[in-house]
């Protein structure tokens, strides 16, 4: 090995400078053959391999990164091509450090899958030579290809969200098949470094990992990285119901198993996991990293982002691509506390994809669990944060289907706690919530709850009865926030819910098994007797403000009319339909518009006064049948 090394210090730069020269007029009379003849010949091969490392650097400088170009590659091919190959043979030679500055750059500035796919392979070569030498080295130049990736042009809509339609035909988007060009390649770079790395890790393994900073951590966070933005945008599993073996399925199902292989244990990034979103670790401004963290890299935003970490879970559990020999010690409560997690960063997430994984994420980790999840499980803050960014895309997602899976998994999620949970869950709700469409349907819920309860033998459960009952039925049917003054139309759906949950307890309970009839005296006070005053007030005022525009007697800016316009258009607003500024005047409407929108609100007030009516009438015959039945509480 010395004599060899000593044999190259001596080399004959001569010689080297001649070959330099050789292999650019070969070039020049488009002799590729002729070059390739230089290295490849048995002859010539092994002499002019001991010179390159003399003329590597200026072999790539004045021959490879001129030609390596779209343009080149456009007009003459060949060229590209041999540039291609002697790039990947000067990587071989060249100063590793000096050359793996250069590919970055590169790599991050190419502007085709063509010249992205000469330096990768180039890239690959200088890797392999790295070894196990310098991981920092390692780990900038697999963040120039991230952000390569992350860099590419894709069609808008992928952010927006996209129907069944449009994802039949994202594959066959330009933009996307370059994209998934890119990571097709990079599945190639990877696979030989895999390999390699993979051979390291045969037994005798550690018993307590290495979490710092090596090359089996760095591949197994680039892995990763990639399941998370661009690709994570092209999972259109929720909306393909016969989804076929697509090219994303196959990159994600193959960065996913390589990511599993490296980890050994799948469910091992969980309990990082927690640690990243449960518990708040000081920050060192000197360092810019979060405390201790430095030791492992897995705890580091930038080296793994906790919404790429939910993809490769997602593609795990809803993927169906966990392995056959992963560990099945792990309880299914642990997995589902902690998926939540990660399912909550997905739900924060800005693009509706991401959101859908969210939620597929969380509904399949339910249908695992075999016994119901614990109160106590509650005590983790992430359960309500989960469930504050649920409710969100539940009331103002502008995609009618995630909002529809939102509402389906976010009663799942209810559903899985035990009665207590569920009655907190319920109550936390309903007494923070401000959608009144959401509030209603909880309070729904709660009252299909009792009414289960109720058909079961033996004793109420204490959530379903008694105080407890008394107190999360105020929270669902007392609604007016303003007593008489409130805006009924603003509250109708809520309210229509409220009526109809005191009209079924009214009936059902006439033995006052849940403690309804103690309640109801505050009920009166605080619901039925405002609402009766209200009904008649705003019916009223809406009939006599009708009149007046039907005669021509009401000003275009009348305050009533204008407060209507902006209510409608703060809800366009909130459900992410109108992008303008829902407080600002609206411009004056016509007499037939003003006719048209009181119209709707005086029939939207009738139905609620034919409800309230109703209601009054049951809970007066109910109460006169009590009394008949029991004259002692007259």
């Amino acid at each position: 090995m010395l004599e060899q090394e000593m044999e190259m210090d001596v080399g004959d730069p001569v010689k080297a400078s001649n070959l330099l020269r050789l292999i650019k007029q070969l070039l020049l009379e488009k002799a590729y053959d002729g070059v390739r003849m230089l290295f490849q010949s048995a002859q010539e091969s092994e002499r002019n391999t001991q010179l390159l490392p003399h003329i590597a650097m200026e072999l790539y400088h004045d021959v490879c990164s001129e030609n390596l170009t779209d343009e080149v590659n456009s007009q003459e091919p060949e060229l590209f091509d041999c540039c291609d190959e002697l790039l990947k043979l000067l990587a071989k030679y060249a100063p590793l450090q000096e050359l793996m500055l250069e590919l970055m750059e590169r790599l991050e500035e190419s502007s085709s899958i063509n010249v992205f796919g000469a330096y990768l392979r180039a890239l690959q070569v200088v890797l392999q030579r790295q070894g196990r030498d310098k991981p920092q080295a390692v780990e900038w130049s697999l963040q120039s290809i991230v952000t390569r990736l992350k860099e590419l042009p894709l069609p808008q809509y992928l952010s927006e969200g996209y129907d069944e339609a449009q994802a039949r035909l994202i594959e066959q988007n330009e933009q996307v098949e370059d994209l998934l060009a890119h990571y097709i390649t990079v599945g190639l770079f990877r696979q030989p470094l895999r390999d390699e790395i993979l051979q390291d890790l045969q037994p005798p393994f550690q018993t307590f990992r290495d979490c710092g900073l090596n090359r089996r951590n760095i591949f197994t966070c680039f892995f990763i990285q990639l399941l998370g933005r661009p690709l994570a945008l092209l999972e259109m599993s929720h909306v393909k119901k016969d989804l076929t073996r697509t090219y994303v399925q196959q990159v994600t199902k193959s960065l996913t198993q390589d990511a599993t292989q490296f980890l050994g244990d799948p469910f091992y990034l969980l309990n990082l996991v927690e640690q990243r979103a449960r518990w708040q670790r000081k920050l060192d401004p000197s360092k810019g990293v979060y405390e201790m963290s430095c030791r492992n890299v897995f705890l580091i935003e930038e080296k793994l982002p906790l919404h790429a970490v939910a993809m490769y879970y997602h593609s795990l559990f809803v993927g169906n691509q966990l392995p056959p020999n992963a560990p099945r010690i792990y309880a299914p409560l642990f997995l589902f506390e902690t998926i939540v997690y990660l399912a909550e960063v997905l739900l924060r997430q800005q693009e509706p994809p991401l959101q859908y994984c969210g939620l597929r994420l969380v509904e399949h980790l339910l249908s695992t669990l075999q016994d119901s999840v614990p109160t106590s499980s509650l005590q983790l803050d992430v359960h309500k944060r989960f469930c504050e960014a649920l409710c969100k895309i539940v009331g103002y997602s502008p995609q009618v289907s995630l909002r529809q899976l939102g509402l389906h998994v976010l009663r799942q999620f209810i559903l899985a706690f035990d009665d207590h949970g569920k009655y907190l869950i319920l109550k936390n709700l309903l007494g923070t919530l401000q959608h009144d469409g959401l509030m209603g349907y909880l309070g729904g819920m709660y009252k299909d709850l009792v009414n289960k309860a109720l058909e079961e033998s033996g004793p109420l459960p204490e959530v379903f009865s008694g105080k407890l009952f008394q107190e999360m039925l105020l929270l669902c049917v007392c609604v007016l926030p303003h007593d008489v003054k409130s805006d009924l139309l603003l509250h109708s759906d809520r309210l229509c819910h409220a009526l109809n949950i005191l009209r079924y307890f009214a009936v059902r309970d006439k033995k006052d098994v849940t403690g309804f009839w103690q309640a109801l005296p505050e009920i009166e006070k605080e619901l039925l007797d405002p609402l009766g005053k209200a009904l008649n007030f705003s019916m009223a005022h809406y009939k006599a403000y009708k009149e007046r525009v039907e005669k021509g007697q009401s000003a275009s800016d009348d305050e009533l009319m204008q407060r209507q316009l902006n209510m409608l258009a703060v809800n366009i607003s909130n459900s992410g339909m109108a992008g303008g500024d829902a407080d600002s005047k609206l411009p004056d409407i016509g007499r037939q518009e003003k006719l048209d929108v009181l119209a709707s609100s005086i029939t939207s007030l009738e139905t609620l006064q034919s409800l309230y009516l109703r209601a009054s009438e049951i809970i007066e015959q109910s109460t006169r049948l009590r009394r008949i039945a029991n004259p002692s509480n007259a």
